[in-house]
């Protein structure tokens, strides 16, 4: 499950303004956080910004049952 620090992260990245939020830098943030929570080998590039679109939107929602 996440970890406090991480949730604060999470949080800390969502709320901020959207170019600061698809930045490269911050969506492999939260990618290495998901991984870590899920186990999984998440390996998106995020070269593409439709892709940053829709990896974030698809993260949202994974947050978002994550924490109820």
């Amino acid at each position: 499950m996440l970890e406090q620090t991480d949730r604060e992260l999470i949080d800390d990245i969502l709320s901020s303004t959207n170019d600061i939020l698809l930045k490269k830098s911050n969506l492999k943030k939260l990618q290495q956080i998901k991984n870590k929570a899920t186990n999984g080998k998440d390996k998106e590039c995020f070269c593409a910004s439709v892709r940053r679109k829709v990896w974030l939107k698809d993260f949202r929602q994974w947050y978002e049952g994550v924490i109820g």
